[in-house]
């Protein structure tokens, strides 16, 4: 069986996206030493994303709970079925927020989880769309929908929404743990058609595919068994082919001690770091948006989530820019 979903040519990044931040990320033109900023490439060992979508029954769940010691934050309940067939960790989420502490508690603490397994990211999608609604509601009384309790997104609206999603998945990819994503599926229409199938696609947020390394859809074939299509795989350890969608396949393509060491918790910068930071900020009077511009070069929105490391490089910088006189970092 072949899916008929392919992945839409990856869009080229925006003119402002392109633009190097300036401020308290490092500006290479300004280094003394005469120094290339760039390396020699070499290869990086990488945790495994794995993107898995499917119909209801094709193995999503189970597949996911193979991989070594998993910690599951289950949208759907779909975990209490098989307690007694594998040795997992779950966190029963109904709401965003809880979803996002999840994930925040296992990049900054040690713990023994090898493999986060989010099920599915189909109705965490629908819950963040759910509290940004009832948010919006609140704060536009005067909107037609008010009195009825509900709240139309309006254009705007979805910045901020698609912002907290891509927060999110930030946070998954730079957390040192396999992360399994399962959405669930549904019939794919013909643009510019009215109700024309034209094949099979994951529910979710759109930009899912861009995201993830490794992208696999599970189906079942008419003799019943679970079987896989690798839709991207920027690895290249996955075949091109259909595959039995099975853990051995992945962690003989992978490698066991690849998919098995250790996760090692990010250190967060200290109290003493962010109120260094916090003052000179202030000396050089810097608005809140060039502020969150300058953290998100560091993938940071707030100082809370700055690293240890991170904060050190800013605020050598910092120091950097008073030794040269400059008025505003960026600026001289």
């Amino acid at each position: 069986m072949k899916t008929d979903v392919t992945l839409p040519p990856e869009a080229p990044p925006k003119a402002e996206a392109q633009e190097a931040p300036k401020g308290v990320h490092l500006d290479f033109s300004k280094k003394q030493d005469g120094k290339s900023p760039f390396q020699k490439a070499k290869t990086l060992p990488k945790r495994l994303k794995l993107f898995l979508w499917g119909d209801s029954g094709v193995g999503k769940t189970t597949l996911a709970l193979q991989f070594p010691k998993p910690v599951v934050i289950d949208m759907e309940g779909g975990a209490d079925l098989y307690g007694d067939a594998f040795e997992f960790d779950v966190l029963r989420a109904t709401t965003a927020d809880e979803v996002m502490e999840a994930v925040d508690w296992l990049l900054q603490h040690r713990h023994e989880h090898r493999t986060l397994v989010i099920d599915p990211i189909t109705i965490y999608w629908d819950a963040l769309q759910k509290k940004w609604s009832d948010i919006f509601l609140k704060r536009n009384k005067g909107s037609k929908g008010y009195r009825y309790e509900f709240y139309d997104l309006q254009p705007r609206d979805w910045m901020t929404i698609k912002a907290e999603f891509k927060e999110l998945i930030r946070k998954l990819i730079a957390l040192d743990m396999n992360v399994i994503v399962t959405a669930r599926e549904k019939t794919k229409y013909k643009e510019g058609s009215f109700m024309v199938a034209v094949g099979e696609t994951f529910d979710g947020e759109k930009s899912l595919p861009y995201l993830f390394d490794t992208i696999v859809r599970l189906w079942k074939d008419p003799q019943g068994r679970h079987l896989g299509t690798c839709l991207k795989d920027r690895s290249n350890h996955l075949p091109a082919e259909e595959f039995a969608a099975s853990y051995a396949v992945f962690e003989n393509l992978f490698g066991k001690q690849a998919l098995a060491r250790k996760a090692k918790p990010l250190t967060l910068a200290t109290e003493e770091q962010k109120q260094a930071i916090t003052t000179a900020i202030e000396q050089f009077g810097m608005t809140s948006d060039q502020v969150a511009r300058r953290l998100a070069a560091y993938g940071a929105d707030s100082l809370d989530a700055l690293t240890k490391e991170n904060a050190e490089l800013i605020l050598k910088k910092f120091k950097e820019f008073q030794a040269a006189g400059a008025k505003e970092p960026g600026k001289t």
